[in-house]
């Protein structure tokens, strides 16, 4: 499995269970560890900025899962502000450009997007779209950048038009029918579903599901059924994966549920590299500051398959790192700034 080919998702900071802090009369740091099963040594650990890493269940056999815990030294509220600007996107080496897409969404969100890097080379993937995992594209998508193959000159600047139309299309059919609206990528032996991985791993968020049924439900009926108290944010966003420009679509939700704050982010459109990604976490007062328990699900076609064992446990490996980088980064650059 090449180690470039996918992406960690890093975005969302699990939902923890309001019975740690009413059965305590607050959290601390060795109930919440107990709590989510953690090693005995965990606590230690935490408390000596180390980032303790656990396992999660995976939902698929194209599914990478990877749990990260970690405390940060400032209270919940500067932890919440900060991840309302975003910060951890900031901390993310790949990520090359970013964008907020408001309302109802509009080509003027898009103007920024361009095909870089290698522009001319991922053009030409474009014009020459078929059924496979080069692009994930839909049947009709294939047949848009198809036609521009004859269009003559100014390609670079015509499939970047032709791209922008989509991620546009695309980000108005889920916000108007949720999962229901993400088209299929068309791969050689047929259509995948996409949505189908982002609606198990919903299903397996076990914590949500015990917890925050509420936040659980939304990802799975959005947009029907939003909570009192959800926040919400879009992206467009480009990572730089494996010399090519990769494009997403990132969904953000945030709520507090008693003295924690739970949030999602979830990635329904991807150009290349993966399928999906889902990540969900809980930000948890304690006397240190506030605990981060932090659990990610990523869909890619590379570990499916004959060896898929071994592909999968490079894969997280892979991704566990590449986690604890930005994570690294996000928190020390808080820390550094409060």
């Amino acid at each position: 499995m090449r180690k470039g080919g996918w992406r960690v998702f890093v975005g969302a900071l699990v939902v923890l269970t309001p019975r740690i802090m009413m059965a305590t009369g607050g959290f601390t740091v060795d109930r919440v560890t107990a709590d989510i099963n953690l090693p005995t040594d965990a606590v230690t650990r935490l408390r000596h900025g180390e980032m303790v890493h656990s396992d999660t269940e995976e939902s698929s056999d194209r599914e990478l899962g990877v749990g990260l815990t970690f405390l940060v030294q400032q209270p919940l509220a500067e932890v919440v502000k900060a991840f309302r600007t975003a910060i951890d996107l900031k901390a993310d080496p790949q990520l090359s450009a970013s964008a907020v897409i408001r309302g109802p969404g509009a080509p003027a969100d898009f103007t920024s997007l361009v095909l870089e890097p290698d522009g001319a080379a991922e053009a030409s993937r474009y014009l020459a779209a078929s059924p496979g995992e080069t692009l994930n594209l839909s049947r009709d998508e294939i047949r848009a950048f198809n036609a521009l193959a004859s269009a003559g000159d100014d390609v670079k600047r015509r499939v970047e038009e032709e791209l922008r139309l989509l991620l546009l299309a695309r980000y108005q059919s889920y916000l108007q029918r949720g999962l229901g609206g993400m088209a299929a990528y068309e791969r050689r032996d047929g259509p995948f579903e996409p949505s189908g991985e982002l609606r198990r791993a919903s299903e397996a968020a076990l914590l949500l599901e015990q917890h925050a049924p509420a936040l659980q439900h939304v990802l799975l009926a959005y947009p029907v059924g939003k909570p009192p108290g959800l926040e919400e944010h879009f992206y467009w966003l480009r990572y730089d994966l494996d010399g090519r420009p990769n494009y997403t679509l990132r969904h953000r939700l945030a709520m507090p549920i008693g003295e924690i704050f739970v949030t999602a982010d979830r990635e329904f459109y991807v150009s290349h590299g993966y399928n999906t990604s889902q990540a969900f976490a809980g930000l948890i007062p304690v006397p240190e500051g506030t605990m981060v328990v932090y659990r990610s699900r990523v869909s890619t076609d590379q570990v499916a398959g004959f060896g898929s064992s071994v592909k999968k446990g490079i894969g997280r490996s892979v991704m566990s790192r590449q986690l604890t980088d930005i994570f690294e980064r996000s928190r020390d650059s808080f820390q550094r700034n409060h």
